[in-house]
């Protein structure tokens, strides 16, 4: 609810000069000052505010004040009244609200600074054009239009602009308050929301919308029940309320209640019981007031009666002035209210002074008279009369004269009583008629002061026995002073009852002063033992939730505590816990920047990209020690991992077993190393190397002669040693040589001796036998000598690794070769491949792989070792290695070896990298880039240890996610993919898809 019913200032200066012009008092004169207090409390507060805006350079604002409280200037003008001098005054003398001064400097400020605009009108339209430009000043751009629109009312289109302006706003606001209402934890109560925007004077009630509407009826009716509690308490406060009470004090919560319930027209929406009870206050203080400002009233009389009164620049009558105290007094008996005692009497006074002013003539004459007539009594009376008389009126003012002393009424009435007749007779001025005159207004007096006396005694019993007995304190002591004095001017035998009723109130009193001395201190106590608790839990509380909270109720506690210090009966105590209040008070100070420090430890933490950062602010949030256990726990459980996260490429690499986690590293790739022989690969090489069955084999071409000039058959055989040829033995018809040959047999040994072979060429020029042209070394020997060994000596001084397959493609090269011959070496270097089959690739190539399957097929290399030297396979090759050696498999093996060694390079140049973290409930933060079905590593709540996330495996919370990143900053999709490309290798597929490294199956 927002208060807008705010009483116009031209009315309220219309009213008090009213109420000056009839010397109005009363409850309701006195509502009409705590109005104008307020009025220019909230006018100067506003043009404070201008001021302000004003000296900042922001004439804008000053406008947008000024035009909202509204007409600013106006108001505060209508405020500063001819009269408000006189009122402030009046207000002093009957103790009502004096208003402040209105601050007119700011309002001279504010006029200059609008005439010196100028063209106000343009400029205006330039400031809203501004904010309408800039989205994010809606509500400015608003602002600016209505101030247009009211300061211009004859601008149509200002009017129009505003009306559409106003029609965003309170669709802006329902969704604003549709949007509170819809999330979990709003930034903005929806309440508030409505506060906000009804702030700027937006008709939201008449909006069709049923959300708004609710929120709007909520928003109202808390408010209506923050002014029925404020009622309430007024009620509540006034039970007791009486003249000698601190009535004024309840006075001003009445007034402040009935101008809040006035300004936001809400007096109807109290219950009738409450409207009703509230009434009754206001007649209850209207009473006690009246009866209040009739004392000062009559006062101020008698201050004028005796001092004279001007009134316009002429001096008021005496009897003028007499008539107005005597009107006052009737008012006051009319009214029921009693003038006090001191008051009577100086309105009898007063009345005696008006007297003795207003008769001086008469009064001389009238003395003169008397005198003359005692004179001629006195001269007439003779005799014994006149001496009898004498002697009597002597006897009775010595009586009268001797009983004075004794300040017992019942003697000096006796003793009246008893010469009342000679008092009677003696002449009026005499002597004895003015001691028994004196003695008379003596007893007036202290049947007065016994009649004073006993309604004080009452009254204070009825302060001191009341529900607000212990806050009325002061006004008990003032009285029972006033009390004590009384009782030393009253005479000793009157009022003895009631001094035992003073005495025995007074001893009431205190032993109720003393119990609520011991409640409070008791109370207090209690408090500080609340505070002490309060504040041991907050700087041990296991959430920042409890720690608000907790801290909350210690500060209340402290202000508590603090007000309570000031009081005198725990004076005491002030030196001893002021000290402890300022610890506690640092102490939340300190905890409440740990909290602070850890939430944004947090923060930083879910921030985090990298492994190492997150590591070490997890070791950071566990070295807070506010942090909850079961966070320590879940942080701890991490920490002891850290070292294990770092060298989890070690422990956990890519690749399934040992030998290619050693081969493929980043510092040194795996196709560029050259490898180490093992052991058993050297002692392979040695079974190779100086074979002579290989080095040492000759060659030689036989042509086979049966008479023609013409060989019938020519064909290569392999020697043990070179051929000689002996020299010619010629005969009459032919000559014959004879070779000397040592070859090899059906099963590829040596011949035992070399064999002779004749060659017979005759006259007839016809050829017979065997043929042998010079023998060379082998092609075999020559490749095994060169190529074979070189390769072997190689690989001895740390070849490459593919040393091997180039080998194994030239071989596939040398056509010439016997097919025993390559298929002996395929086998030999395959089966030194096969000792270690990641050394050279073999592991990496299915088509090497079926090539080791084919010559598992074929009889083992060792058996076969000089079979490419038998005479049948010279004659005749075994099928079988014709067929192996036509399907060529090196340049493939080598191509696929590269692909995938690139591959698992790839993955061996990677790292484990975060890739999000697990959140407080378990369930994993994964950054946006990771793909869902991406291999993840954490902590396993269940063992403990860093394994693969598998679905539905629980994670320890805030533990780290990882995920292996290889090299290139590339997907293993991607990376898989383009390889394929560039390959032509169906890799995803068999056999290849068996042989990647687990990141890109």
């Amino acid at each position: 609810m927002i208060a807008s019913a705010y009483p116009e200032a031209n009315r309220l200066s219309y009213r008090i000069r009213t109420a000056i012009t009839g010397e109005s008092t009363g409850l309701e004169t006195a509502k009409l000052a705590w109005q104008q207090a307020e009025a220019v409390k909230r006018a100067n507060a506003d043009l404070q505010r201008a001021a302000q805006a004003l000296e900042n350079g922001n004439l804008l604002d000053c406008l947008l004040i000024e035009s909202r409280h509204p007409n600013l200037l106006e108001t505060a003008r209508s405020l500063d009244h001819s009269l408000s001098e006189p009122w402030q005054k009046r207000c002093q003398t009957y103790s009502w609200r004096a208003p402040e001064l209105v601050d007119l400097d700011s309002v001279s400020k504010i006029q200059s600074a609008i005439e010196q605009q100028g063209e106000l009108k343009e400029w205006l339209f330039k400031q809203y054009r501004t904010a309408v430009r800039s989205k994010k000043e809606t509500i400015r751009a608003y602002q600016i239009i209505e101030l247009i629109a009211h300061t211009f009312p004859e601008d149509a289109n200002a009017k129009e602009e505003a009306a559409t302006k106003q029609k965003q706003l309170l669709e802006q606001a329902a969704a604003e308050v549709k949007d509170a209402h819809e999330q979990l934890i709003p930034t903005e109560k929806p309440e508030d929301v409505v506060r906000r925007y009804r702030e700027l004077g937006l008709p939201l009630a008449e909006l069709h919308n049923a959300t708004l509407a609710n929120t709007l009826a909520t928003a109202e009716a808390d408010y209506v029940k923050t002014l029925f509690d404020q009622a309430v308490h007024v009620v509540e406060e006034a039970k007791d309320l009486s003249e000698s009470a601190d009535w004024q004090k309840t006075e001003q919560a009445y007034l402040a209640c009935d101008y809040a319930l006035a300004i936001n027209q809400a007096r109807g929406e109290l219950p009738r019981e409450l409207r009703d009870n509230f009434e009754k206050v206001a007649t209850q203080l209207s009473r006690i007031r009246s009866k209040f400002e009739s004392s000062i009233s009559i006062r101020i009389a008698i201050g004028e009666l005796r001092d004279g009164l001007v009134h316009k620049g002429k001096p008021v009558k005496l009897a003028n002035r007499v008539a107005k105290l005597k009107s006052l007094e009737s008012q006051a008996t009319k009214t029921g209210s009693q003038i006090p005692a001191d008051l009577q009497e100086e309105i009898k006074a007063a009345y005696t002074f008006a007297k003795r002013k207003r008769l001086p003539l008469y009064g001389g004459a009238a003395a003169i008279v008397v005198v003359g007539l005692l004179v001629s009594f006195t001269l007439i009376q003779k005799g014994k009369e006149r001496k009898a008389a004498e002697a009597l009126q002597a006897e009775a003012l010595a009586a009268l004269q001797a009983v004075e002393q004794s300040s017992q009424t019942s003697q000096v009435q006796e003793a009246i009583q008893q010469w009342q007749a000679e008092i009677d007779k003696t002449q009026p001025g005499s002597e004895l008629a003015s001691q028994a005159e004196l003695l008379n207004d003596w007893i007036d007096l202290q049947t007065s002061l016994e009649n004073q006396y006993n309604a004080s005694i009452a009254d204070l019993n009825k302060i001191a026995t009341s529900r607000d007995a212990l806050e009325n304190e002061a006004a008990i002591q003032r009285l029972a002073a006033d009390i004590r004095k009384t009782r030393g001017e009253l005479a000793s035998d009157l009022g003895t009852t009631a001094d035992k009723q003073f005495e025995t109130t007074l001893k009431n009193y205190e032993t109720l002063k003393a119990d609520a001395l011991e409640k409070d201190r008791r109370a207090f106590n209690r408090v500080e033992r609340e505070l002490r608790i309060a504040a041991n839990n907050a700087n041990q509380a296991k959430t920042r939730a409890e720690f608000l909270r907790l801290q909350k109720a210690t500060q209340a506690r402290l202000v508590k505590l603090n007000a309570l210090l000031k009081e005198d009966y725990v004076a005491d105590r002030r030196a001893e816990l002021t000290p402890y209040l300022k610890s506690v008070v640092q102490e939340l100070k300190a905890t409440e920047t740990k909290w602070a420090a850890l939430d944004n430890a947090w923060l930083q933490l879910a921030d985090a990209k990298e492994l190492t950062p997150y590591l070490d602010q997890v070791e950071r949030i566990h070295s807070f020690d506010i942090l909850p256990a079961d966070q320590k726990a879940a942080l701890s459980q991490t920490l002891r991992l850290k070292d294990d996260f770092i060298k989890l490429k070690d422990t956990q690499s890519p690749f399934t077993n040992e030998e290619t986690q050693a081969l493929f590293t980043p510092e040194k790739p795996y196709l560029s190393a050259s490898v180490e022989l093992t052991d058993q690969e050297t002692a392979y090489l040695d079974r190779l190397e100086n074979l002579d069955n290989f080095a040492n084999v000759y060659q030689s071409t036989v042509q086979y002669f049966e008479g023609s000039s013409d060989p019938q058959s020519e064909y290569r055989i392999y020697l043990v040693e070179p051929i000689s040829k002996s020299d010619s033995d010629p005969t009459q018809s032919n000559v014959t040589f004879t070779f000397k040959v040592r070859g090899f047999d059906e099963a590829g040994n040596p011949e035992p001796a070399p064999r002779n072979i004749q060659f017979i060429s005759r006259d007839d020029g016809s050829f017979w036998g065997f043929f042998y042209k010079p023998s060379t070394l082998s092609p075999e020997s020559t490749y095994y000598n060169h190529s074979i060994v070189n390769t072997l000596k190689l690989l001895r001084s740390g070849a490459g690794r593919l040393t091997l397959l180039e080998l194994l493609n030239d071989l596939e090269s040398q056509s010439e070769l016997s097919p025993a011959f390559r298929t002996y070496w395929q086998q030999q270097l395959i089966g030194f491949m096969e000792l270690h089959p990641w050394h050279w690739g073999l592991a990496l190539s299915p088509e090497l792989k079926k090539r080791v399957a084919q010559l598992k097929t074929l009889p083992p290399a060792d058996d076969n070792q000089t079979l490419w030297l038998s005479t049948i396979e010279q004659t005749v090759p075994s099928p079988e290695f014709s067929v192996l050696l036509d399907k060529k498999i090196a340049a493939l093996a080598k191509h696929e070896i590269s692909t995938l060694a690139d591959l698992y390079q790839n993955a061996a140049n990677g790292n484990y990298q975060l890739c999000g973290f697990v959140l407080a409930d378990g369930k994993p933060d994964l950054f946006e880039d990771v793909p869902q079905d991406a291999p993840l590593w954490s902590v396993n709540a269940l063992t403990g240890k860093i394994d693969r996330v598998k679905p539905g495996q629980g994670l320890t919370a805030y533990a780290p996610i990882l995920r292996y990143a290889t090299a290139g900053g590339e997907s293993p999709e991607d990376q898989l993919r383009k390889a394929s490309q560039t390959s032509q290798l169906e890799l995803s597929e068999p056999p290849y898809q068996a042989l990647l490294p687990s990141l890109y199956q």
